[in-house]
């Protein structure tokens, strides 16, 4: 087993800033790839969102709060959730954002038409 002391100095080794910047410097262009790729997926979410609200007129200034319900939908499939699972957790997002005074209904077509969830059945 080892002592307390090597424990502290192989740490120490791995975490100095020249190690560090090397294992960073590695991985960064896949960290900047991924990055881009989920940059470019939630701006085209959020503006056909916008687009969705704007045909509705619906006062700008409510704008950022049926962009938050669509962000929190995409981290949802983002993480992995699906099916049944995804529907249940969509629809539990509805009623929350139903409640702060958002209308159902658009909630329900934002999920629809820009994430193909169909939450008709969770009246």
């Amino acid at each position: 087993m080892r002592t307390d002391a090597e424990r502290i100095a192989a740490y120490n080794s791995k975490s100095t800033p020249t190690t560090v910047a090397l294992i960073v410097t590695a991985q960064l262009p896949g960290m900047k790839a991924g990055f881009a790729s989920l940059a470019g997926d939630i701006v085209a979410k959020e503006t056909a969102i916008q687009a969705q609200l704007n045909a509705l007129g619906l006062p700008t200034i409510q704008y950022p709060f049926y962009l938050n319900f669509g962000r929190e939908l995409w981290s949802l499939g983002k993480r992995g959730i699906s099916g049944t699972t995804l529907i249940t957790m969509a629809q539990s997002l509805v009623d929350k954002y139903t409640r702060y005074g958002l209308i159902g209904d658009i909630l329900k077509a934002i999920a629809l038409e820009i994430f193909q969830l169909d939450l008709s059945g969770g009246d």
